[in-house]
């Protein structure tokens, strides 16, 4: 009996957190539309204020870069993005790219022993040499 409601429960959390998250992403696409449509808007408020200042190679600029903003696929965005921010590191004075494979890796993976086991260790050890 527990297992059944166990099962239950566990495909019931599934389904409401698969709801959950397709609302979550249809609010989440909406207001990336509204954000878009804003931006292309002041962008085109500039671009008229630019023509009507006589700066028609600012305007056309405006229009253009209104035009790149025009995109409903957010995970095409997203990867594009990431790959962006993936581009080799350079050093201002070495023209080649960094290989970041060659940094000491600072994830904390290795552990320190605590003081007062490593204390405990050498008194011991000190201990052995003096019997």
């Amino acid at each position: 009996m527990n297992k059944v409601l166990s099962v239950f429960l566990d495909r019931l959390s599934e389904r409401m957190t698969a709801l959950v998250a397709g609302l979550v992403s249809a609010r989440v696409a909406g207001m990336h539309a509204e954000v878009q449509a804003q931006q292309q808007s002041d962008l085109e408020d500039l671009a008229r204020r630019y023509d009507a200042d006589g700066k028609s190679e600012i305007a056309e600029s405006l229009r253009r870069r209104s035009l790149r903003i025009t995109s409903s696929d957010l995970a095409g965005e997203g990867t594009e993005i990431v790959n962006l921010t993936m581009v080799p590191l350079q050093d201002p004075g070495n023209p080649e790219p960094t290989d970041l494979r060659a940094l000491p890796d600072f994830s904390g993976s290795a552990k320190r022993k605590p003081r007062n086991q490593a204390r405990r260790e050498e008194t011991a050890a000190e201990e052995e040499e003096n019997s």
